[in-house]
């Protein structure tokens, strides 16, 4: 059976509370912010060449992703901010959070992997945590999935307790993560990643940074899917004209939407991506009587990799659709969008 407007009205409650629960456990651990939805655009982005892996199956990997590091909420918040090396009993702490947030998922289990949180600390040769006789292709393939993402993350992230805070490129994220294939990670895992990187610097040209990959992740493979979705509804077409002139059928731009639509791809950002793919009329997400200043360029953080366009919008209020990370419409142009609570407003960080 497809889906169906009941299951996107579950699953929209599901995605709401993943936000939510994700939010309070990143405020509770400040060295990861946004850290989860990264996770999650990697294990998707990774997931997505794994033959065979449904759409169903993708939506529940997003939101485990997203929850993957929920069990922090319920460490004392002292242990998991501390900055000195920690003790024998808070790293014994520390190892039960993928337990905890596998015992308390806030969402319905139908859209969560319990056994993908469990189970991301796992190594692929047997060690890590939790403890259990888990090895190899026996762990859960999310959480092999979310195993690989974190560590990626992890490395093109700046990260104080590390001991040296400066992110390392992707490539050279890739080339450690290779080191620790077939003992940490899933070896074919970390192969699939690397090959996914290397189409990516291809079509860019050379080598792209870590926030570029993420938002040619986000933008790219869901304009590409959307493409894929026409295809299949009207045959080949050209995407400077897709409808050769005419107006979608009824009915046409809801379903592609409805295809489109996935855990960190809400309803808006799939109607903004299908209506670019249809070259139909955008409409901006944020009226100038929200804007509380003038964009602001993005800058390049010291040591950081940029190779695409960022700009920093302060708003007087915070549109729903622009509240995690979403695509949103400004000036004409699809963006990958974060916005976040600031003093007096708030701040949505666009990106392209």
């Amino acid at each position: 059976m497809g889906w169906t407007d009941a299951d996107e009205a579950r699953f929209a409650v599901a995605r709401a509370a993943a936000e939510e629960a994700r939010r309070r456990f990143e405020d509770h651990d400040p060295y990861t912010c946004r850290h989860s939805i990264r996770v999650a655009d990697w294990a998707v982005l990774i997931a997505g060449h794994v033959p065979g892996f449904a759409r169903s199956r993708l939506r529940v990997l997003e939101i485990t992703a997203l929850l993957h590091d929920y069990g922090k909420t319920f460490i004392d918040p002292a242990v998991i901010r501390k900055g000195d090396r920690l003790t024998d009993e808070e790293w014994a702490a520390v190892r039960t959070h993928p337990d905890l947030g596998a015992d308390r998922v806030p969402v319905a289990r139908e859209f969560v992997s319990p056994d993908g949180i469990r189970w991301h600390h796992k190594h692929f040769d047997g060690s890590g945590y939790p403890p259990g006789d888990m090895k190899g292709p026996d762990i859960p393939l999310e959480a092999r999935l979310i195993a690989v993402a974190d560590v990626f993350d992890a490395l093109t992230s700046p990260r104080e307790y590390r001991g040296d805070p400066r992110e390392y490129a992707p490539a050279d994220a890739l080339e450690l993560m290779r080191e620790m294939a077939g003992a940490e990670l899933d070896p074919g895992l970390v192969a699939l990643f690397q090959s996914v990187y290397d189409i990516e610097c291809s079509r860019h040209g050379g080598k792209v940074g870590a926030s570029t990959l993420q938002v040619r992740s986000v933008i790219g493979t869901e304009v590409a899917r959307a493409r894929d979705l026409l295809r299949a509804e009207i045959g080949p077409f050209d995407p400077r004209d897709p409808l050769k002139g005419r107006r979608p059928e009824p009915r046409l731009v809801d379903r592609l939407v409805t295809g489109l639509v996935r855990a960190n791809l809400d309803r808006a950002s799939a109607t903004n991506i299908v209506r670019y793919v249809l070259r139909l009329p955008l409409d901006e997400t944020f009226p100038p009587s929200d804007l509380a200043g003038a964009p602001r360029r993005g800058t390049t953080p010291p040591g950081g990799f940029l190779h695409h366009v960022e700009v920093c919008l302060d708003l007087r209020r915070l549109p729903p659709e622009a509240a995690y990370a979403h695509v949103v419409v400004f000036m004409g142009q699809l963006w990958l969008a974060v916005g976040e609570r600031r003093e007096g407003g708030f701040e949505v960080r666009l990106a392209r």
